[in-house]
Formats: structure tokens, sequence, C-alpha cells
């Protein structure tokens, strides 16, 4: 039987603990060359005639093989999206149109052993425990052991998965959060102060959040720089999800580590392009590219040293998710619901067949 989870039973049983545990282990077998990941692809249409600000309809998929889990895992997303400029910085927005106003992000486990379907779930809390866990394994790997204080750019939905990894990574006592709006900063330090027992302070600016940190996280939907070189402090660990840090801030880095070196790809369709659309390169930045960088995986195998003194200046960046991340992830998720008897059975053979193909 395949079972069917909901965003529900996906957050009733992924911890972040556990999550991290099985990203550290799904990233010692990937420095080993015992998992693999396919690149992320996402292909783009644009929708010129809605009247969202260069909207577009985007399928995105990425997969991951695991064979010590048993586990191969499709992480895949069907959505609409737009780019508002808010106070001239432009954000990345999704469009909720799926009935009942939602939208729409899969997670799919499949048996290494059979090859059949194991389970189908939601990507919302997964993706979110999955991103903090990420970046709670780099702190874990790189910040002082001593951080207590954490400076948080975002107030959003990644932004609380970052609290919960840090504070599992280290012994955080302190959050300096800042975001644009300030009913959500303000809400958002509330609830997560009780959630967590911290204290959480929503504050006036970037540059406070910034200030007198042993950790500084941007979490935030935009697609432009709000980390530049002036937060950057001596014995700081700096790490953005999306493409926070300024051009000016990779070169004070003393270690620069990265989740993936590769670029994922995109594909955007429409005006002309042909049958497989215009492949889009991302920009680079040319401080990024010139900086000397190492893969977390090779930190946590051992490979390659993580902070080795206290003054030392680390940063992180995952440029792309990957699969085996989803894979480890959601072999967690599959065994606790297995357990505790959540979710709803299909049956499997209505996705196999006996036809040679």
């Amino acid at each position: 039987m395949v079972l069917v989870l909901s965003n529900d039973d996906v957050a009733s049983v992924l911890t972040m603990p556990a999550c991290m545990e099985a990203i550290e282990d799904a990233y010692r077998e990937q420095a080993a060359g015992r998992a693999v990941n396919q690149l992320r692809y996402d292909t783009r249409m644009p929708l010129p005639e809605r009247q969202e600000r260069d909207s577009d309809y985007e399928f995105k998929t990425m997969v991951g093989i695991i064979p010590k889990m048993g586990i191969a895992a499709l992480r895949m997303s069907s959505t609409l999206n737009f780019h508002p400029l808010i106070d001239g910085v432009e954000r990345s927005e999704r469009l909720y149109l799926a009935p009942g106003g939602t939208t729409v992000g899969m997670v799919q486990l499949y048996s290494v052993e059979t090859g059949e379907p194991l389970a189908f779930m939601p990507d919302g809390v997964l993706q979110g425990t999955r991103v903090g866990a990420t970046y709670g394994i780099a702190a874990k790997h790189l910040a002082r052991a001593d951080a207590t204080v954490m400076g948080l750019l975002g107030s959003g939905w990644q932004a609380r998965f970052q609290v919960a990894a840090t504070a599992q990574a280290r012994p955080l006592q302190r959050v300096k959060v800042y975001s644009p709006n300030r009913e959500h900063r303000e809400q958002f330090a509330k609830e997560i102060g009780a959630l967590y027992d911290l204290d959480v302070e929503a504050v006036e600016s970037a540059d406070e959040a910034a200030r007198d940190v042993d950790i500084l996280v941007a979490a935030t939907n935009s697609r432009g720089p709000l980390i530049p070189r002036a937060f950057v402090k001596p014995g700081m660990h700096i790490a953005a999800v999306q493409n926070e840090l300024a051009e000016d801030a990779y070169p004070a880095a003393d270690l620069m580590v990265v989740a993936s070196d590769a670029r994922y790809l995109m594909y955007m369709g429409g005006g002309g392009a042909g049958q497989y659309g215009k492949q889009l390169g991302r920009e680079r930045s040319a401080a990024r590219e010139s900086t000397s960088r190492v893969l977390i995986e090779d930190v946590v195998a051992g490979k390659a040293p993580g902070r080795t003194r206290p003054d030392e200046i680390t940063m992180f960046r995952s440029d792309s998710g990957m699969g085996i991340q989803f894979a480890a992830a959601g072999a967690v998720v599959y065994q606790e619901a297995r357990k505790r008897g959540l979710g709803h059975e299909i049956p499997t053979d209505w996705f196999t067949q006996s036809l040679h193909t």
C-alpha cells in the first residue's frame, strides 16, 4: 500500500533533531559516493495576460537516491509565481490559485529495492524543516561553540525553521529579528520566543539585527542583497538562504561553505524560444565565483575542516536544494508515520504495471 500523508502528519513526526541527523548521514553517504542527486530543474512559462508583475507558471523537480536508506525521492512543485517590487526590492511571491486558495508541492518516495511507490506527501513542512536543518548543520560545524546570539533577517515561514535549527546546533539564548513589516516581525518575535523559550526581539533595521551577533542568517524572499560587508565582523557565522549576500561581503569570508557547487537549470518558454525553451543562466557573482569554497558534505564527513579558530569568519550558502535531503527527511517521515499508523493508504497496484515500456 502507498501511504498518503498530510502536512499535519509530517509535522507530527519530523522533528528538527531527527531531520538534522538524517541529512548529516545523507551528506556522509554523498561524500563517500554512495548517494546521488539530479540537478534541480525549473521549467517556466511566462503568463503575460496576468496583471501581476513578471508572472509565470513553473514546474520544478529534483531527485535524490540514498541506497542505505532504501529510498529514492522526487520533489516537485506546480506553481504560479510573480515578482513584485516592495520598497524598491524585487521579491519572489507565489499565487495561491489551486482549490481552496492553495498551491502545489509534493514529495514522492520510492523503494530502491523494488521500484514501487512508498509514500506521497505535501512538501510544505518537510521543505521548511529540510532547509532549516541544512542551515542548522552548517551552524553546528561552522559557528563558534559558544555562539548564543542570532541575528535574523526575515520573519516568514522559513525564518521560524532557521531559529529551530540554530537553537538545536548552538546554545542559543537571544534572537534579533528584522523584516520590513513591523507587524509581522513583532508577531514572529512573540510566537517564536514563547515556542523556543528564547529572548526574541523585533528590531527596527537590518543593521540593528546584524549588530553584536554571533550568527547572522538571512531567510527572506528578497531577490537582492541584504548583507553588505559592513555587517561582517570577526568570529561571525553568516548564512544566506537566497541571494542576500552582497558582492562585497564574499571576500570577507575566511571559510566559504556551500551545499552544492552546481547551479540548478532553468528553462523559460515563450517568445519563440524553441522546442525546449531558453536555458537561463543564473546571474553569477564575480566575487562569489572567485571565493574558494568547500562542500558541507565534506565538512560533515571530516574530509575538509570546519571552523578552526574563534575569530574566523565563516559563511554558508545553499544555492539549491538537493534531492538527497528530501530522501533523507522523507525516509524519517515515512518510517515514523508507518509506526504510528498515520495517513491514508491507497493500493500500490494503482501505480504499477506489468507492461514492458
